[in-house]
């Protein structure tokens, strides 16, 4: 009885352990695989801030490497506008004394033109004056070089009063004229010309005698004159004077040596017009 029960109940207890043993097999593989997820769950936690922590580093030292090349540019282009302003400063400073002296030039030219137009002013009255004393004393003196005399005074007048004429050219010209006729005061001469002698036309030698005398000597050496100034007039003179004006001929043409001849001077000039 007991051995049928136990016949009966085998096939029961045989499932039970199969049962069992597929838990524990379950669970066996359960166990194991959760291991291994909880091993692949610590690997990922210590790898991803590990990784992270590389990604960081790197992207830092890309960072750094990029502001390093910035800053290398900026530093060279900031040395390089250092340099642009040393340069500038110092041609500013440069230009800025050259204004100063431009400035100086331009109000020392501005004043020396004043100057100019003041003295400008000033010098055509002047000028004019020179002129008309120089065209008085021609006038009132002996009639040497006449013609070229004339035709100089009358050229100065002209330029005196050409508006288109500078200043400086006037000036120059008053004095050209003012010293050839101080210049005759120092010097000798002999020329031929026809003098109007006792209302005859005669020709001869004159010499001049710086402005102090003019002597006629006609060729055949037999006449001789002298100008006399007051009369405005030529003088015949007596024949004991011919040998001295035929002398003074003789040395002012250098045909022989210089010696002291005694000569008539004569009246100098009119009375009151001695200028």
């Amino acid at each position: 009885m007991e051995i049928g029960k136990m016949g009966r109940a085998w096939p029961g207890i045989v499932r039970r352990d199969i049962c069992l043993a597929a838990v524990a097999t379950v669970m066996a593989v359960q166990g194991a695989t959760g291991m291994a997820t909880a091993r692949t769950s610590v690997s990922k936690e210590i790898e991803q801030p590990v990784q992270k922590a590389i990604d960081t580093r790197q992207s830092a030292q890309a960072a750094q490497e990029k502001w390093d090349g910035e800053r290398a540019k900026l530093v060279a282009a900031y040395e390089r506008l250092k340099a642009e302003n040393e340069q500038l400063t110092a041609a500013n400073t440069r230009l800025s004394g050259e204004a100063a002296r431009q400035e100086a030039v331009n109000r020392e030219l501005i004043r020396e033109r004043q100057e100019a137009l003041r003295i400008q002013a000033e010098m055509m009255p002047f000028l004019k004056g020179v002129a008309g004393r120089l065209n008085r004393i021609r006038a009132g003196d002996a009639p040497f070089l006449a013609r070229e005399r004339t035709a100089r005074l009358t050229r100065l007048d002209a330029i005196l009063d050409d508006p288109e004429i500078s200043g400086a050219e006037k000036y120059r010209k008053t004095m050209e004229a003012l010293f050839v006729e101080a210049e005759y005061g120092n010097t000798v001469e002999v020329y031929q010309e026809k003098i109007l002698l006792d209302g005859t036309e005669v020709l001869g030698d004159i010499f001049r005698l710086g402005r102090v005398s003019l002597f006629f000597l006609s060729l055949d050496r037999e006449t001789a004159a002298v100008f006399d100034v007051a009369g405005r007039a030529w003088a015949v003179l007596p024949a004991s004077h011919i040998p001295a004006v035929s002398a003074a001929v003789e040395m002012a043409a250098k045909h022989r040596p210089m010696e002291i001849t005694a000569l008539p001077i004569g009246r100098l000039s009119t009375g009151g017009s001695g200028e």
